[in-house]
């Protein structure tokens, strides 16, 4: 990562991104050469991701014949708008976030008891209220759906992450976004507004250190 104060290898930030992303964004090699993107819903078991789809279809067939993936998860945070440090001068303006890139294989696990479990993943995280019958392949509620459907898994072979909350940036300016975004106290401007106060801090750069 060209930016290296902004990297992170932390398990619990992978974890945490594969629990709370709504989405993640799978990247395949198309037949063409050029790269494909696409939304999934996800979950996470370990580190393997897990989604589910046709067994039909571009996604599949391509998946088929070349394995390499990458995949992508990013909670975005507040957007920093340039007023805040400047009157007219639209640079400073910044989106804060945190994300983890993969880079590994994707397979078709075609063992039933492996595919429930990949898709009681999904309803878990989805759907934490319950109201359903366990999916399990030994249900005969859910086994006929089990057989037909495609689970894919995703295999990190390797992933970074990367956090951007103004790390590279004076604890002034820190600091007065941080006021700032508290002042405007939307939920997502008062989670920021802790992380990069817990990043400071966490890196010896508390509010009462000098600027």
């Amino acid at each position: 990562m060209r930016r290296a104060e902004l990297s992170s290898s932390d398990p619990d930030l992978f974890q945490f991104l594969a629990e709370h992303c709504q989405e993640g964004y799978l990247s395949l090699v198309t037949a063409s050469g050029f790269p494909r993107s696409l939304a999934v819903n996800f979950a996470a078991i370990g580190q393997s991701i897990y989604f589910h789809g046709a067994l039909a279809g571009e996604k599949y067939d391509r998946i088929l014949v070349d394995s390499r993936v990458g995949f992508s998860m990013v909670q975005s945070l507040s957007f920093i708008p340039s007023t805040w440090s400047s009157p007219t001068f639209a640079c400073p303006a910044t989106q804060l976030f945190r994300s983890v890139e993969i880079k590994g294989h994707c397979y078709l696990p075609d063992d039933p008891a492996e595919k429930g479990r990949g898709l009681q993943a999904l309803m878990a995280k989805y759907q934490p209220e319950g109201g359903y019958i366990p999916i399990k392949r030994e249900e005969n509620t859910y086994r006929k759906a089990i057989d037909d459907v495609g689970v894919f898994r995703v295999d990190p072979e390797s992933w970074t992450a990367k956090v951007k909350l103004m790390q590279n940036e004076s604890a002034r300016n820190v600091w007065d976004v941080v006021d700032h975004l508290r002042e405007r106290g939307e939920t997502i401007d008062l989670l920021t507004a802790d992380l990069m106060e817990q990043n400071r801090n966490e890196n010896g750069a508390g509010r009462t250190d000098p600027v």
